[in-house]
């Protein structure tokens, strides 16, 4: 959990640009994210598979706004895989 924890704590500190956030900074965090969610499940698992098909597109227009919308999914993800672990925990 505590390794999750520390991946939504770093996308806060992801840089702002314009609109949305910085492409190349969210998409290093994204890219330090799937390593800790592969060390965490394993390279199997489908959670990993999930995290890298939330990608941003090649084509740059709008691409701030893109990593905006992407990190509030990732965010998303991230705390239901925290309630996993709670709830795996509890059982």
């Amino acid at each position: 959990m505590l390794l999750l924890e520390e991946r939504i704590k770093a996308l806060n500190a992801v840089k702002k640009d314009g609109a949305g956030l910085d492409y190349y900074d969210f998409v290093r965090w994204c890219s330090k994210t799937w390593q800790t969610v592969e060390g965490i499940y394993g390279a199997d698992d489908p959670r990993v598979e999930e995290l890298r098909t939330l990608a941003l597109f090649n084509c740059s227009c709008n691409a701030s706004m893109q990593a905006l919308i992407l990190a509030e999914d990732y965010h998303a993800r991230l705390i239901s895989f925290i309630d996993e672990i709670r709830e795996g925990m509890a059982g």
